[in-house]
């Protein structure tokens, strides 16, 4: 068995997966996506514990996209980016069905993954609640599901500057008339005066310039990115949809950027608890 705590990215090609793996023995480790800004696909070969190298970057993989209206397209290997671009400018479309294969080392290993329609975000802003005396600050976003009679899968994911600050997958169905609310816990007063938080990470501060990414995703995505997350605590790898015996994920996602927010504690909207 093995064990999987991370920190995702998942944003651009530049943002790497960074597992830890208890394993004796190689492990191919896939991070894909397909949406309507681009395509990436980056594949690293996690190493025993006991390898001082841990990872690295495969370059020497054959990898194609696939799209259930016909079209197929290799990718290629940038050198400066340690992964598999298009020369085409290869976007996602809604609706349609995206199939990843790649060949390593002799190896198959293929992912399928349908990319919804985007998700409207109306605004997205800062506030608290008071709990027993102290503050604690969330990021809300208030959008429309694209399916508001269904149950919907995001990934939504806060960026301070080049780091992912906050990420965290939901799921449900639209509140009233089509509309969702969603708070993403930041930090708490305490973690601001102390200057860390619980993970060890710089809390926000006054000032900070915060950038969020809404993604539709899909059922078997939103369980990859749910047991990603809680898998320190269970101690087990997360699920994947890649087939062949890899790790890791493929994903077609429809991207919602909201506008840019700043961090300012004096006036922020405070919600009754």
């Amino acid at each position: 068995m093995f064990f999987a705590c991370c920190l995702m990215a998942l944003s651009a090609c530049e943002h790497e997966i960074d597992f830890d793996y208890l394993t004796s023995e190689p492990k191919i480790i896939f991070d894909g996506r397909i949406s309507n800004e681009g395509v990436f696909v980056r594949i690293s070969e996690m190493r025993p514990m006991s390898d001082s190298t841990k990872h690295h970057a495969v370059s020497d993989a054959q990898v194609w996209i696939a799209s259930d209206d016909g079209s197929e397209e290799q990718l290629y290997y940038d050198v400066r980016q340690e992964c598999f671009l298009s020369s085409t400018g290869l976007t996602g479309t809604p609706g349609q069905t995206y199939t990843m294969r790649a060949t390593v080392n002799g190896q198959h290993y293929e992912a399928s993954s349908t990319m919804l329609a985007p998700t409207p975000v109306d605004t997205i802003f800062f506030r608290y609640v008071d709990v027993l005396n102290q503050r604690i600050y969330f990021v809300c976003i208030k959008g429309r599901d694209p399916l508001p009679d269904d149950r919907n899968y995001y990934l939504h994911r806060l960026w301070r500057g080049d780091e992912l600050f906050r990420w965290n997958p939901r799921s449900g169905r639209s509140s009233v008339d089509g509309v969702f609310e969603y708070d993403i816990v930041c930090n708490s007063e305490k973690d601001i005066e102390n200057g860390i938080d619980d993970d060890g990470k710089i809390p926000l501060r006054d000032g900070d310039v915060i950038n969020a990414e809404v993604m539709s995703i899909g059922r078997s995505e939103w369980e990859y990115f749910h047991s990603l997350l809680y898998g320190e605590a269970t101690m087990s790898n997360p699920l994947t949809n890649i087939r062949g015996g890899a790790q890791g994920i493929f994903m077609a996602a429809s991207i919602t950027r909201p506008d840019t927010i700043v961090f300012n504690r004096a006036g922020l909207v405070v919600t009754e608890e």
